[in-house]
């Protein structure tokens, strides 16, 4: 029998030995780990190659740094100045209007503890109207504020989310999305196009109908209203033309569509784009509607999912963001050829594009990291990276 001397020296000999064995083995582990996670992984296409090698096919320059962009508004009547939503860290989106000749940007002319959505300018240019919520608001409201003086004041103090406002063409009215119902004993919830004056006073309600109504805007030409009733049955939406009266004068799309996002009317006796869904579980897609013979073509590519559209002031060009293998990036399309060209490549997440020219596109993307603004210009080709 061992002596407890010489098995304690056994035992820590052998114990030495499994040491040695085990960090062996965890270092042989750790260097063939690359390769083991290599080989797990797929091998990446030939085309997911080339689209790595791709440029951006049009010059693109960065205009902010740390701004903390949320989204791009709308570009001013006279083209001069866009709106821009923007937040700092832990902060709400605020509002912030950018000149568009030296792309200065003035400090922020609001300061929402909840933050501003849907600004929309005045047809001269000189106010712009947002729902916003502040510190005693439970509810998104209405205001309207003074580019020039930046003083804004507050239309709507209700219970119910008041949004989407849009200026009459007389510039003296807002028509907006409100959950208040004119209907007696109505269902919360039931959404109608409501109607206030610009200096303030007493709502009235533009639609009166069982149904929904939502998304009001103003026809290209000025001359009437058009909105997005929810049929009360199928829960599908409609694209609807009103006379700036409240009466309702014609159904545009019937119910061919699921879900109606959003829609732009390009010029006076032009199509309308509508970015929609035909069907609920479908990808989104843009579809161009002439609202003369009520027909509706969609875009080419089908397969490709497309949202967000931005229309030339010519209406020729309309540039969206589409889903791409590395992330979501910029396509264009040209209505005149009916062809569809990507025109970023490099891995980002895109939004809120918006055409400020006939050739150049602001659009948000944090492709650098964080989320700036940027700018294309499709009459510049991209340098070409050399082989």
């Amino acid at each position: 029998m061992l002596s407890p001397k010489l098995m304690t020296a056994d035992q820590n000999r052998f114990a030495s030995i499994r040491i040695v064995k085990f960090a062996t083995l965890v270092a042989l582990i750790l260097s063939a780990w690359p390769m083991f996670v290599a080989a797990q992984q797929e091998p990446k296409s030939k085309e997911e190659k080339e689209d790595e090698k791709k440029a951006d096919a049009f010059k693109v320059q960065k205009t902010t740094a740390g701004m903390g962009l949320y989204s791009i508004g709308p570009v001013s009547p006279d083209r001069k100045y866009i709106v821009l939503l923007a937040r700092k860290p832990d902060a709400s989106p605020n509002l912030y209007v950018m000149n568009l000749a030296d792309h200065s940007i003035r400090a922020p002319l609001t300061s929402l503890k909840w933050g501003v959505s849907d600004p929309q300018w005045s047809p001269d240019g000189q106010s712009i109207a947002f729902a916003g919520m502040n510190e005693s608001s439970g509810f998104p409201e209405l205001f309207v504020l003074d580019v020039k003086t930046g003083v804004g004041r507050q239309l709507t103090r209700n219970a119910f989310s008041d949004k989407e406002p849009v200026f009459t063409p007389d510039g003296k009215r807002l028509l907006y999305t409100s959950d208040e119902s004119p209907l007696p004993d109505a269902a919360f919830g039931i959404l109608h196009v409501a109607s206030i004056a610009v200096s303030g006073g007493k709502t009235q309600f533009f639609t009166e109908d069982e149904c929904s109504s939502i998304h009001p805007m103003i026809s290209a030409d000025g001359k009437s209203v058009l909105l997005v009733k929810v049929s009360d049955n199928s829960g599908r939406h409609s694209l609807w033309e009103y006379g700036l009266d409240g009466k309702p004068r014609r159904d545009l799309t019937g119910l061919k569509f699921a879900r109606i996002r959003d829609y732009i009317p390009i010029g006076p006796g032009g199509a309308t784009v509508l970015w929609a869904q035909e069907e609920a579980e479908q990808q989104e897609d843009i579809y161009l509607l002439d609202p003369k013979s009520g027909k509706v073509r969609e875009l080419p590519e089908p397969d490709l999912p497309k949202r967000s559209p931005t229309v030339s002031p010519d209406g020729k060009l309309i540039v969206f963001v589409g889903a791409a293998r590395f992330g979501s990036q910029l396509f264009l399309y040209d209505v005149e050829t009916n062809t569809i060209k990507q025109l970023t490549f490099k891995p980002a997440n895109t939004h809120s594009p918006r055409f400020i020219s006939n050739t150049e596109t602001l659009f948000g993307s944090d492709r650098d990291k964080q989320n700036e603004l940027y700018l294309i210009d499709i009459s510049q080709p991209a340098e070409q990276k050399k082989k």
